[in-house]
């Protein structure tokens, strides 16, 4: 069942000691990281440990298998894989296949190590089963305001933008199942008193 923040109705708290967060790009979770950072959470994001695996020379050597192109003498080259990634379905089914056991069992060991308070925070993939094990709470905005958002990132542009939002929507089965719904349209104040309206 979902208990959405706007209806007026009693909400129903999470009392646990792990959450999770998920939504689309843009959609405001890493306003909501920092928000909980802020309230002493410890917050563990998906797209973060992907990035410090990036930096590993064994994931490095296997993502210049699948892609040479996206590898060069300083490492992976974070722009053109992202393209490359939402140009090539097969490729990005072959990468998530390798990258996400890696950060499931990374966030499992993060798990046994931190027993309270702990926020693990991902993005829009398939078959994410750390999600589908747990209780999650989804952020959402609306799609015009994602764009806006994304506009200000370095390195996104209209077509790149599209293809992610796109290629998001074709996967996420995630909001339907949600135990949770954040409308994240408004102001960071909002978003923090929605927070604090699950989170106890």
């Amino acid at each position: 069942m979902i208990y959405n923040i706007y209806l007026n109705i009693s909400v129903k708290v999470f009392i646990l000691n792990k959450y999770i967060i998920i939504g689309p790009i843009g959609a405001g979770k890493s306003e909501a990281k920092i928000i909980l950072q802020d309230n002493d959470y410890k917050c563990f994001c998906a797209d973060e440990e992907v990035k410090k695996l990036y930096k590993d020379k064994s994931v490095i050597e296997k993502i210049h298998n699948f892609l040479p192109s996206a590898v060069n003498n300083k490492g992976i080259d974070l722009n053109i894989l992202r393209n490359e990634l939402f140009n090539n379905p097969e490729l990005m089914e072959k990468i998530e296949n390798y990258i996400q056991p890696i950060v499931y069992n990374n966030f499992i060991n993060i798990e046994k190590e931190n027993k309270n308070n702990i926020i693990f925070i991902f993005p829009i993939v398939k078959n994410n089963k750390f999600i589908l094990e747990n209780k999650y709470i989804y952020i959402n905005s609306d799609v015009k305001i994602r764009r806006d958002r994304l506009k200000k990132r370095a390195n996104y542009n209209d077509l790149l933008i599209s293809k992610i939002i796109n290629y998001q929507e074709s996967i996420d089965i995630y909001k339907k199942d949600c135990d949770y719904l954040i409308n994240n349209d408004g102001t960071i104040n909002e978003l923090r008193n929605s927070l604090k309206k699950i989170i106890k």
